[in-house]
């Protein structure tokens, strides 16, 4: 049998944007389920797609984990809306896993990793999430905004695990690494967690923070009772 011709970058130009595409109906199914869907997480998920979306199909690897992915997308339609039971995560842990095991050092793959991480965040699977996000930040080491996201899931993460220390520590990494701008949720989060721990003077420290560094956070009213009470 001869084998199949190679199609040139040219050729492929020239076919509609399967990734592009598929970048949109990965954007659509976070749209539909955002209110299902961790806030951090979300964040993770939606700058992967759009990070990815400059990746032309320049070989056959990457489109086939695009069609995977696809596959694995419309399977989790067809399962129904809502929050992710463990049952819908067992169901379509197959078809996300041959992506991202298959095709992990691909765009897709990492975004296959990351969808599946948020659905076993929400399915209460906390150990299985913390793994994968933990193998998400090396392939996004170059990419501030996602890496500091996955950090933030990783504090989240350890938080529904109930281990504040380590909880505190993704989240101390999240805040030496995310742009300023980003960071009173952090800080809040890092707050919250002090105080639980006991640590009231770093606690106060990081409430204090958000209103000399974030005077407008949605924050700010709440903080300035716990500086104040």
């Amino acid at each position: 049998m001869a084998a199949a011709k190679k199609k040139t970058r040219k050729e492929l130009l020239k076919e509609p944007d399967e990734f592009l595409t598929l970048s949109s109906r990965a954007l659509n199914w976070f749209a539909q389920h955002k209110k299902e869907i961790n806030g951090a997480v979300l964040g993770v998920l939606a700058l992967a797609v759009l990070v990815s979306g400059y990746v032309f199909y320049v070989n056959q690897q990457e489109a086939k984990a695009a069609s995977l992915l696809a596959q694995a997308l419309d399977k989790l339609d067809r399962l129904g809306a809502g929050k992710p039971t463990p049952k819908t995560v067992q169901d379509v842990s197959e078809d996300f896993r041959r992506v991202f095991n298959d095709y992990g050092s691909r765009s897709n793959g990492s975004i296959a990793r990351l969808i599946y991480a948020n659905l076993c965040y929400q399915a209460g699977d906390y150990q299985q999430a913390a793994d994968l996000y933990k193998a998400s930040l090396p392939r996004f080491a170059d990419q501030p905004l996602v890496h500091f996201q996955i950090l933030k899931s990783l504090g989240y993460t350890y938080e529904a695990l109930k281990e504040p220390a380590t909880a505190v520590a993704y989240f101390e990494q999240a805040q030496a690494a995310g742009d300023k701008s980003l960071q009173d949720d952090v800080l809040f989060l890092l707050g919250d967690l002090y105080a639980r721990m006991g640590q009231k003077e770093k606690s106060v420290d990081a409430f204090k923070r958000i209103l000399s560094d974030h005077p407008e956070s949605v924050y700010a009213s709440l903080v300035r009772k716990k500086v104040n009470g």
